[in-house]
């Protein structure tokens, strides 16, 4: 499997809030690649509310990465 080019950018580089960007930031996660490892029931477990983590979804969708477990 080829890795997507986005894998090793920032999440910075999402269109979303700051809110979302330090909390997921606090937990460590850095890059797409390691954001796309996580599933939606972790991040909001993390404290992100159920429209970022759409947002975020729909951000990384248009990047051609998902959440794990999402399709």
């Amino acid at each position: 499997m080829q890795e997507n080019k986005y894998f090793s950018q920032f999440v910075d580089r999402l269109d979303v809030n700051q809110k979302a960007l330090d909390t997921l930031k606090e937990n460590e996660i850095n890059t797409l690649g390691q954001l796309s490892s996580y599933k939606k029931s972790q991040l909001k477990d993390m404290g992100l509310l159920q429209n970022e983590i759409n947002k975020i979804e729909v951000e990384l969708e248009l990047l051609g990465l998902t959440l794990k477990g999402s399709l």
